[in-house]
């Protein structure tokens, strides 16, 4: 019976209708892809998924904000909680605007209004939100020369900001600072690198496709278990396939090599549930030996 329940919920979750996350394989059309994402509303496109997801960091904020509600505490707590923040992933944009703020009052400290530290935090911040920046060393940031080096990223993040590396305008960050870059396509895996400006541009980066094969066959290179789940693969405005379902062909025994240790749990878990609702409402009644 378990076996029945198994294979037709693999062949439901191969043929349902996907809304979420539409990710473009490698040689399509981009042009269809970005029709069909206009059309189907409900639908984001992976870059936009990417983004959407460091827009909050609960953990760093709450960690920012304790800062903010000591003002008074050691110079050295400061640093060491500051650089847990800077260690805690992108900044998020409530966190650069706490960081802005944060960075100014504890400059107006007379012991802390020379920290080379706390200057370029607030230089930073400064820079993320398009604001000059007038105590640190700047660079500008090249997108041609970015464009030129990675041409298949097509938006590059800096923290939780992103900017478009076509149509981007001039951007000033604080030379000496360390920032989270990512580079995001809608092909591929995305690169990230933590470094100064001038360090990432030394790079040398591989982009992974997330999908190779065709409508007829396929893999998908995806870790992330929220993506594989509500991820749709685009082949054209005629092709489209669940991210998470068996490809056609001879790549199902590679599909369920890669997908048989979360297919079983979760299999199991709705035979189980289907079992419970099965038992609702019936008196059970246990007999002492």
């Amino acid at each position: 019976m378990k076996q029945i329940f198994l294979a037709a919920f693999i062949l439901a979750l191969a043929n349902r209708s996907f809304a979420g996350v539409l990710i473009q394989a490698e040689g399509s059309s981009r042009s269809e892809f970005e029709t069909v994402l206009k059309e189907q509303s409900e639908m984001m496109s992976l870059i936009q998924f990417q983004i959407q997801r460091l827009q909050t960091n609960t953990r760093q904020e709450e960690d920012l904000y304790k800062v903010g509600e000591n003002l008074e505490a050691p110079s050295g707590n400061i640093s060491e909680s500051l650089r847990s923040v800077h260690n805690s992933g992108p900044l998020s944009p409530t966190s650069i605007n706490y960081l802005y703020d944060l960075s100014a009052k504890l400059l107006e400290r007379p012991d802390l209004k020379n920290s080379a530290e706390l200057n370029l935090a607030n230089c930073k911040a400064r820079s993320l939100l398009g604001m000059p920046i007038e105590k640190c060393a700047k660079v500008s940031v090249d997108f041609t020369a970015i464009h030129r080096q990675w041409p298949i990223a097509q938006v590059l993040l800096i923290e939780s900001k992103s900017y478009d590396i076509a149509t981007a305008n001039s951007l000033n960050l604080a030379s000496d600072a360390v920032y989270e870059f990512r580079l995001l396509s809608d092909t591929h895996k995305s690169v990230q690198f933590k470094g100064t400006y001038v360090q990432l541009m030394q790079q040398q980066f591989i982009f992974e496709p997330m999908i190779q094969g065709s409508c007829s066959g396929f893999s998908a290179n995806i870790d992330d278990f929220n993506l594989q789940n509500s991820g749709t693969i685009f082949f054209s405005r005629d092709c489209m396939k669940a991210a998470n379902g068996p490809p056609s062909g001879s790549r199902f025994g590679e599909w369920w090599d890669a997908n048989k240790s979360w297919v079983y749990p979760v299999g199991l878990l709705l035979v189980g549930s289907a079992a419970a609702y099965g038992l609702k409402d019936k008196k059970i009644v246990i007999d002492k030996p």
